[in-house]
């Protein structure tokens, strides 16, 4: 929903000197960036692609890809991402992408509400590894876990609330059973 968050995208370097400093804010996705008049955001740097890069945000606003659809490529805060659709790198707060000559800084604003749901920092370190180096690393052997020991044995049986929800259930059928007629 355009109530929930917001993308800023900010030039910080650009041939284009009248670029430089701009901010563009987006509340729907996908984000188109080039060179064409077709683009969400548009990029006057010969060295920029007509139909350049593509921003699209997860449905769960948790995460935002970046695709590059360039033939001059795309960097994001330094690393190389991957061509064509199908394809896609995720991007944190405050990364910066490079397209040709000109460089971007993202911000993802979230609505407060929607912060609250994320429990705590993803490890996301994952997203940028192959499937095919994911296969290798999982093939390697796991150290055994050792057992926890835990601080006081487990009970077992029921608790004395549990007894007593059931003691009352009884009774209560009971009179319904028989003195409710």
């Amino acid at each position: 929903m355009r109530e929930d968050w917001n993308i800023t995208l900010s030039v910080l370097e650009s041939p284009d000197k009248s670029l430089i400093g701009q901010q563009k804010v987006f509340y729907s996705s996908p984000i188109s960036i080039g060179r064409a008049d077709n683009n969400d955001m548009i990029i006057t740097d010969p060295a920029v692609s007509r139909n350049h890069t593509i921003l699209r945000i997860t449905n769960d606003y948790s995460r935002v890809f970046v695709t590059d659809m360039s033939t001059h490529g795309t960097e994001v805060s330094g690393k190389v991402v991957q061509k064509g659709g199908g394809t896609g790198f995720t991007i944190e707060n405050g990364d910066t992408i490079k397209l040709g000559d000109t460089l971007l800084r993202y911000e993802l604003h979230l609505k407060l509400s929607v912060q609250s749901t994320f429990v705590g920092k993803m490890d996301r370190s994952f997203l940028e590894t192959p499937p095919s180096d994911m296969v290798a690393e999982s093939e390697e052997s796991v150290p055994e876990i050792e057992a926890l020991e835990t601080a006081e044995p487990l009970r077992k049986g029921f608790s004395p609330v549990s007894i007593g929800i059931i003691v009352v259930c009884l009774i209560l059928m009971v009179y319904l059973v028989f003195f409710t007629k």
